[in-house]
């Protein structure tokens, strides 16, 4: 293969990769809005977030959790009744490694979505103290969100961990 076809092949290689980086994104783009579309119309309590496959957390400004799914429930070993006496506040849990996730909830409440990547063991930010998981935590990324109220104001955060 010449020099001319090995660049021409290098750049269409790039181009592709763009173009799915911006379906990815786009893609990412509308699975929040919706998320925020049906918080919006349905509160915080339907059964969508709560049958979600990926770990949730809904929080007040402060990181106080009130509500989290299942997901997040089962495998950080949250109780229910901790979650609705407010004993659960994940930012007071926040690492060096993790420290970006301060920054993504104080832009969350100045109505900015962020997505961090290669985040280190994020679900340990909400394990209580007493319980070591038994699996290993795939979940390396998350994506942060406002939980706008119909009247534009932003009421809650969301973040929802990923793979």
């Amino acid at each position: 293969m010449s020099k001319k076809k090995s660049k021409e092949k290098l750049l269409e290689d790039l181009i592709q990769m763009q173009k799915n980086i911006e379906i990815k994104v786009k893609v990412q783009d509308s699975l929040i809005k919706s998320m925020q579309l049906l918080i919006q119309n349905e509160g915080l309590h339907f059964q969508v977030i709560g049958n979600f496959p990926y770990p949730i957390a809904i929080f007040e400004r402060n990181g106080m959790l009130i509500m989290a799914n299942h997901i997040l429930l089962q495998r950080a070993n949250i109780k229910p009744d901790d979650v609705k006496a407010g004993k659960i506040n994940f930012l007071s849990r926040i690492t060096n490694e993790n420290f970006a996730v301060l920054e993504a909830v104080e832009d969350i409440f100045l109505g900015e979505t962020t997505l961090l990547k290669n985040l280190v063991e994020p679900l340990s930010m909400f394990v209580r103290d007493d319980f070591i998981p038994n699996h290993s935590d795939d979940y390396e990324s998350a994506v942060f969100f406002p939980v706008v109220e119909s009247n534009d104001n932003i009421s809650h955060g969301a973040m929802m961990l990923m793979k």
